[in-house]
């Protein structure tokens, strides 16, 4: 039996990507698994959990999300968070750069502290740093590919790639998430 969904419209929220080149093309990539998004087709997510590890949590096996379980694909409320979790995940060998943008979830979604967890999901918009010297420094695969190529790249994700001029997070969280004045 098949439950009807919550709502009609996605959920957007806040999301960071690893860009790694797949035959010579930026695409993005999870944190936290080597997930490659391709464009034109939502993600799907699945649990991941061993079988065993399951059986021991006394987790059947699921679809993603499961109330139960951490599963689905992530995106925060706030891009703070979400930037204050990619900070903490190191980059992998192949990443030539990271982007933030906004996610939309749909299918199965479930709201969870700071945001949500989908069972499908696709960028809605992208948001590339220019951080140059940053990618130099951390001596990243593609530090010689220009932003601007990257943002080329990405374009084949079909949504709206927007390059932004800043030098660390909080330029960037100040960008997207501009502080509303008191009244």
């Amino acid at each position: 039996m098949s439950r009807a969904p919550d709502r009609i419209e996605p959920v957007q929220g806040w999301r960071v990507w690893d860009v790694v080149l797949l035959d010579g093309t930026p695409r993005l990539c999870s944190l936290a698994f080597w997930s490659i998004w391709i464009p034109g087709r939502a993600a799907q997510a699945t649990c991941r959990r061993a079988p065993l590890e399951g059986v021991v949590a006394g987790l059947p096996p699921h679809e993603a999300p499961a109330e139960a379980c951490r599963c689905g694909i992530y995106a925060t409320a706030a891009v703070a968070e979400t930037l204050a979790y990619s900070r903490d995940v190191g980059r992998r060998r192949d990443t030539i750069h990271r982007v933030v943008g906004r996610v939309s979830l749909w299918g199965s979604v479930i709201e969870c502290e700071g945001g949500w967890r989908g069972a499908l999901g696709y960028p809605a918009t992208l948001y590339v740093p220019r951080a140059q010297r940053q990618r130099r420094r951390l001596g990243l695969a593609g530090a010689g590919m220009p932003v601007e190529d990257i943002g080329i790249g990405l374009a084949q994700y079909g949504v709206p790639v927007e390059l932004l001029d800043t030098s660390d997070d909080r330029e960037l969280m100040e960008l997207l998430e501009p502080r509303r004045p008191m009244t």
